[in-house]
C-alpha cells in the first residue's frame, strides 16, 4: 500500500514539474517572438540607412567601402 502512494506523490510530482516546463516554454516562445521581431525592425531601419547613404554618394567620385 506504502509503494502505491509512494508511486503516486511521484506521479503527482512529475506532473508539476511538467507544468512548470510548459510554463518556461510558453515564455520562452513569447520572447522569442518579440526578439524576433524586433530584429526585423532593426534590419529594416539598417536597409533604409545603407540606402540614404548609397544615394548620398552616387554624385560623388569618392572611393566606396564595399560590403
Amino acid at each position: 500500500m506504502s509503494d502505491a502512494f509512494a508511486a503516486l506523490k511521484n506521479v503527482m510530482l512529475l506532473e508539476e514539474r511538467i507544468e512548470g516546463l510548459r510554463s518556461d516554454m510558453s515564455r520562452s516562445a513569447d520572447d522569442l517572438r518579440s526578439l524576433t521581431e524586433k530584429v526585423h525592425s532593426l534590419d529594416k531601419r539598417v536597409l533604409r540607412i545603407e540606402t540614404m547613404i548609397e544615394m548620398s554618394g552616387r554624385g560623388d567620385n569618392q572611393p566606396r567601402i564595399e560590403g
